[in-house]
């Protein structure tokens, strides 16, 4: 955790050994963080990196040393509750006021930085990570009928501004929270806005381009390593870091015997290794594979579950966890190209022509309900919730009926996507990479670019026919032929039947065990006979491109050690 405030709150000192980090009271109000900034009455926090930050001093009047956390309290002294919208790139700030008993806290407009909080009464407490919240404040660790249709219909994944615990709440992206009193507001300050996009083709390119360096030339400046994976975004971020970066480090990751395991299927056309070794030539990087066993994936399940405070994406969230730590020992900041299929429509079902009658990433209903107790299954009606979700977000997401149908269909799904499935793997990037002490930057969600892509026509983000088109003509001058035509591929994952074994192990010990709580949810028969069954490695997915029958287990798995770690009380 990086942070923990409390406003209101005559407990504020009892937090001692709860989080080692200097801790700033003004009344009943205290601020613990690296980085806070006092003057007078008034405590204000940055978490993250600010950008622009020479120019905002200047526009403040502040000296260009100025901390980030001083900058947000001047910020908060010039505009008052307006400061957020002034305030950019990835940075989550509070300012609060003892003078005019106020608070106001705000999360990044990409949602790179989490904010959660919790109410009682008029105190409100907030942190980056849930657990800090469970351990320093009046928070029970207790999942009502809502939280636990968001594991099991709709997880890993969340609704916006929701978290599985019944009093706990996730601040959304470009938003603030200004709090008074015990009087609450969540205001937007920023959204993804639907405007004519008037280019033509080549002006598209163009400004593709350049915004594309814009954001690569701001992560150079920290000197980064880069995530390879040779496909599109990882390379092409590669290629625009060439010569501002020096020497250029680029790690991939890969699996024991995985070129032996290796089957291609629709998920997983291609292995990444030669397209890996492809730009590992082509861009003359000091390149490193981190090979990673079996073994090591599952046995870190568990603390995959801790770094992010909730149950995750099982073993891809362990691969990714473990090559950080590899990363780590040789560099402290590095580029993914998470959120570029997100973007620039790289995901299958981006191609799909049909009627929007659901979350695309997220099926497998009857899966996910028939695994439930009967009870418990209709109590909870997984179906109608999550169709319920769906319908409520969806009409939020709808640009209305000035755009074409199919038009009209792919921004609501591409907003639907930013909402629902890149804020998890922006917390898989973020939590995973930050167990390690590693610094993790995502260049393709800059708000700027986001914005700009999002309002190009979907026959120019496809154009040439193939997914992320307008990506792959942006940068087409930078990468050789056979690394800018490359067909998607998702994140690698183990193909091994070794790590079936294993999963299938370890979930039948735990079927065995009377005491797991996950049974007070789960059939434990039906359980059992999942762990028993063939577990194909390359099944369709029932969550994203790559939780098949395996990761399944390592999901319930994870959501066992969540509840028994944190001694979760099911409220219904």
């Amino acid at each position: 955790m990086n942070y923990l405030g409390v406003y209101h709150s005559d407990y504020s000192r009892s937090n001692s050994g709860i989080f080692d980090a200097p801790c700033i009271t003004v009344g009943r109000m205290m601020l613990c963080g690296r980085g806070c900034f006092s003057r007078g009455k008034r405590l204000a926090l940055a978490w993250g990196r600010l950008r622009d930050g020479k120019a905002l001093a200047s526009a403040l009047g502040c000296s260009e040393e100025a901390t980030a956390a001083e900058l947000v309290l001047s910020a908060y002294e010039r505009w008052g509750e307006e400061f957020p919208s002034h305030i950019n790139g990835p940075v989550a700030s509070c300012v609060m006021d003892g003078e005019s008993d106020a608070l106001v806290l705000s999360r990044d407009r990409m949602g790179e930085k989490p904010v959660f909080y919790a109410r009682h009464g008029d105190s409100l407490v907030f942190s980056d990570h849930p657990d800090a919240l469970l351990k320093a404040a009046k928070v029970d660790p207790s999942v009502d009928a809502d939280g636990l249709r968001e594991l099991f219909g709709l997880g890993p994944a969340r609704s916006p501004g929701k978290t599985p615990y019944r009093d706990l709440m996730a601040l959304e992206p470009g938003c603030a929270l200004v709090a008074r009193g015990d009087a609450v507001d969540i205001r937007r300050y920023w959204r993804i806005e639907d405007v004519p996009h008037s280019e033509d083709v080549p002006a598209t390119i163009q400004l593709t381009r350049a915004l594309l360096e814009q954001c690569a030339a701001e992560a150079a400046g920290l000197n980064p390593a880069v995530m390879l994976s040779g496909g599109l975004d990882s390379t092409a971020l590669t290629a625009l870091l060439k010569g501002s970066v020096s020497p250029m480090r680029s790690f991939s990751v890969d699996y024991q015997d995985n070129a032996r395991d290796f089957r291609a299927n629709a998920f997983r056309p291609e292995m990444d290794a030669p397209y890996v070794m492809a730009a590992v030539r082509a861009f003359g990087t000091q390149h490193r594979t981190v090979t990673l066993t079996q073994r090591a994936l599952a046995a870190g399940l568990d603390k995959a579950v801790s770094l992010r405070g909730f149950p995750g994406m099982a073993d891809i969230d362990t691969s990714l966890m473990l090559f950080a730590e590899q990363i780590a020992r040789f560099d402290g900041c590095v580029v993914s190209g998470e959120c570029g299929d997100e973007v620039f429509g790289g995901y299958p079902w981006f191609k799909g022509k049909g009627p929007l009658e659901g979350f695309p990433w997220s099926g497998s209903l009857e899966l996910r309900e028939g695994l439930l107790l009967p009870e418990l299954r209709e109590r909870l009606k997984l179906r109608e919730y999550v169709a319920d979700v769906f319908s409520t977000r969806r009409a939020m997401a709808d640009p209305g009926a000035d755009f074409e149908p199919d038009e009209r269909r792919l921004r609501t799904l591409q907003r639907l996507c930013f909402e629902f499935f890149m804020p998890n793997l922006q917390e898989r990037a973020l939590r995973m990479c930050e167990g390690a002490g590693l610094e993790v930057l995502t260049p393709l969600c800059d708000e700027r670019l986001v914005q700009y892509v999002y309002n190009v026509p979907w026959d120019m983000k496809f154009m040439g026919g193939q997914e992320k088109g307008l990506f792959r003509e942006a940068v087409a001058d930078l990468l050789p032929e056979k690394l800018l035509r490359r067909t998607k591929s998702p994140y690698p994952k183990t193909c091994s039947p070794e790590f079936s074994g294993i999963i299938r192990g370890m979930a039948l010990r735990l079927a065995e065990d009377e005491d797991a709580p996950i049974f007070e949810l789960v059939d434990r028969k039906k359980f059992k006979k999942l762990a028993q069954s063939a577990l194909n490695p390359v099944d369709t997915p029932w969550f994203g491109q790559l939780m098949a029958g395996p990761q399944l287990l390592g999901y319930l798995w994870q959501v066992n050690s969540w509840l028994r770690e944190r001694d979760v009380q099911i409220v219904l």
